[in-house]
């Protein structure tokens, strides 16, 4: 194992035990528990055992696994990021609103 993968497979499991704390918080639902544990699961198998995925990285026509696991990632956090701006912005509208039927009533 390289310092690489083992930098990679403590990441994971740091992660697995945040997700564990939040689900205990009951700041994430059963499933999104479930989903994320499976993601941070499959990034440690991943980790440990990069060759499972060379088949793939050779159809793409891409050079290694870790640049095919590079580019995987940048999509992953491109789609997080537009979720998190849309729900930011839809928060945004909601709290307007709120704000909004609030003055109302304390005018009248």
């Amino acid at each position: 194992m390289t310092f690489i993968q083992a930098i990679c497979v403590f990441f994971g499991l740091f992660m697995l035990y945040v997700v564990r704390i939040h689900r205990r918080k009951n700041h994430l639902e059963a499933f999104e528990f479930g989903m994320w544990f499976a993601i941070w699961i499959g990034f440690i198998f991943l980790s440990i055992f990069p060759q499972t995925i060379n088949g793939v990285a050779q159809d793409l026509h891409v050079a290694r696994v870790f640049d095919f696991l590079v580019v995987v990632g940048f999509m992953i956090l491109s789609y997080i990021a537009l979720m998190n701006r849309i729900s930011f912005h839809e928060l945004d509208k909601k709290l307007e609103e709120i704000i909004r039927k609030r003055a109302i009533d304390e005018k009248k």
